[in-house]
């Protein structure tokens, strides 16, 4: 029998591609594949929908996919950009993106294998520069094994370009002197 989260990814991204809908897994699952594996119970995934037309056709068929969490998806969509859908009891919110930095990391995603599943996974930078708005001490340990067993092999000019924009976006300067100072050491 296969583990329900193992079998909620392979549906939802098999849909995804199926519908040619640009995505990323991104959170727990992409950290487990940059080598830092723990337990994870949700799914994590970023995408777009080429134009505001999609949303409705999008909507059912994730309800055919699984159950929709909220009573009224479009409004919730409205509130906080999350779609989370239940599939195989494991829940998966689906993040849209809207930031050019989003995009531009779907677009820079590659395939990867999570337990015979290939699925479109972020880049370990564009992991770290969606963790490091984060306050929370397991995303800031997820940054930090990926910095100290990756270092050599980030794009760290890609890496602080974004973070620097999105400290200046959301007027935090810390997020590009967080990682500033990862990469001295």
């Amino acid at each position: 029998m296969m583990n329900p989260i193992i079998k909620a990814l392979a549906d939802i991204t098999s849909l995804l591609d199926s519908l040619e809908i640009p995505y990323m897994v991104f959170g727990g699952i992409a950290n487990s594949l940059y080598g830092n594996p723990r337990q994870t119970f949700d799914i994590d995934i970023k995408f777009f929908l080429k134009s505001e037309k999609e949303l409705k056709p999008f909507i059912e068929h994730l309800s055919k996919a699984g159950k929709i969490i909220p009573a009224n998806p479009e409004a919730f969509i409205k509130d906080t950009n999350v779609i989370p859908v239940d599939i195989h009891d494991v829940r998966i919110d689906l993040v849209f993106a809207e930031l050019p930095f989003e995009k531009e990391a779907i677009q820079r995603s590659k395939i990867m294998t999570f337990f015979d599943v290939n699925i479109k996974t972020c880049t370990p930078e564009d992991l770290v520069i969606q963790k490091v708005i984060s306050t929370r001490e397991k995303d800031l340990a997820d940054i930090n094994y990926i910095i100290e067993n990756m270092r050599n092999e980030l794009d760290w000019n890609y890496m602080l370009k974004h973070c620097k924009d999105l400290s200046v976006f959301l007027d935090t300067p810390e997020i590009y002197d967080k990682v500033k100072s990862l990469q001295n050491g």
